[in-house]
């Protein structure tokens, strides 16, 4: 029998080389709009670009803060990524200043209407909530995602990110992309457009989340 006649006929697989780069061009195709929404958003010098928020320097991942749930445990990287999110770091009890930037967080995810779904409100509880707070986020809040953080251990990771004015526990809200970057933050004295303007903006620029 000849070479011919022993190989297999109209097998197209057979005839079909694997392509070595095609799992390179799913990972491209994941990666290049979420290269480009941060290319525009903070690189590309036109007006219409300009952001109201600090861009943090570095950016850090949420997985260093080490997040707590309710029981004390370190809550899963993939549980905390996957959506945008606004986070308010605070303390045993809430302020004016304090409930006033709340109210601000929460007016701020309505505001964005058929985007709402793509953002998390948080609160990260730096020590147990009093019965004043407690009460306030039954009675203004009682949807927010909730969890436990060392405050020690995220200013730590924030680094030169932390100044006198602008740290966590004044007041100041920062935001995650669906990655885990913690990224943008805004301080009690920025006036909710400018929040706005910058989380329309970067949830435009980004597909994902």
């Amino acid at each position: 029998m000849s070479e011919t006649e022993t190989r297999p006929a109209n097998n197209p697989i057979a005839g079909k080389k694997r392509n070595p780069y095609t799992v390179w061009f799913v990972v491209l195709a994941f990666i290049a709009p979420v290269v480009l929404a941060y290319i525009m958003f903070f690189f590309v010098d036109v007006k219409s670009f300009v952001n109201h928020g600090e861009i943090l320097n570095p950016i850090v991942h949420i997985r260093s803060f080490e997040l707590k749930d309710e029981n004390n445990e370190i809550i899963p990287e993939g549980e905390l990524t996957y959506k945008w999110r606004i986070i308010s770091f605070i303390g045993k009890d809430c302020d004016q200043q304090c409930e006033s930037r709340l109210f601000d967080s929460r007016q701020i995810h309505t505001s964005l209407g058929k985007n709402q779904h793509r953002l998390i409100r948080m609160f990260v509880h730096l020590e147990p909530a009093g019965e004043s707070l407690s009460a306030l986020i039954a009675e203004k809040h009682p949807n927010i995602t909730r969890v436990n953080g060392d405050a020690t251990i995220i200013i730590n990771v924030l680094g030169d990110n932390i100044r006198d004015n602008a740290s966590i526990q004044n007041n100041e809200i920062y935001i995650m992309d669906p990655m885990g970057n913690v990224m943008m933050r805004f301080t009690q004295e920025q006036p909710n457009k400018e929040f706005l303007h910058d989380l329309k903006k970067l949830l435009k620029a980004s597909q994902i989340g």
